[in-house]
């Protein structure tokens, strides 16, 4: 009796140690299979929002907590062209082995969004799809927008920005489309604008 009670009992404990070493990497796989956004994205999202006085549906997108989730990751029924969606978010969570999701397209049309682009945009160097057109954005356009080289459909048309395109947009060079026309642009189109071998549509009537 003795030495079957001995026996059940160095049995539990071996058990119960298991799953202490098993417990972690359980916790450990189930993180890694919820990728969340880069927190820097996210800052700069909701700063974004916030100094336009827009917020996103909070049944299409969760930017209280984590904006890659929900409506900004469901490829079948959202796309970018999809009125009822507005503002925009969609994100690619296939980066760091599908850990990470960054913002890849942003939308923000005809929303009589007033004021400034803000800084923070040009943080999201991996947009390739960015629509701000029809609102009442002003001031010039930043250098900093080079720092969007995925960028591949550009909209920043009907709005009432100002002063010379920045060189720095022929660092876009996988932009396909650019609309930019009825602003309060001066001065000619930068030639750097040639280095977008890939462009196929321009808009830039005033």
């Amino acid at each position: 009796m003795w030495k079957l009670f001995r026996s059940e009992q160095v049995l539990g404990l071996s058990l119960c140690a298991l799953c202490v070493l098993v417990l972690p990497f359980a916790a450990e796989a189930q993180n890694q299979s919820q990728p969340t956004t880069d927190p820097a994205e996210v800052r700069a999202l909701n700063s974004i929002f916030e100094d336009w006085g827009i917020t996103a549906r909070q049944d299409q997108w969760n930017t209280t907590g984590d904006p890659c989730s929900g409506a900004a990751l469901d490829s079948d029924s959202t796309d970018i062209d999809n009125v009822a969606y507005n503002p925009f978010i969609k994100c690619d969570c296939s980066f760091s082995n599908g850990s990470t999701c960054h913002i890849t397209r942003l939308k923000v049309y005809a929303l009589n969004v007033v004021g400034v682009i803000p800084d923070e945009l040009w943080t999201l160097t991996f947009l390739t799809n960015l629509r701000l057109g029809q609102n009442y954005l002003t001031g010039p356009l930043s250098a900093s927008i080079g720092n969007l080289t995925r960028m591949q459909w550009l909209d920043i048309g009907i709005n009432a920005l100002s002063g010379e395109l920045p060189k720095e947009i022929g660092l876009l060079t996988d932009l396909r489309s650019f609309a930019l026309g009825t602003n309060n642009f001066s001065g000619p189109l930068p030639s750097e604008l040639g280095n977008c071998s890939m462009l196929q549509q321009l808009d830039h009537q005033r």
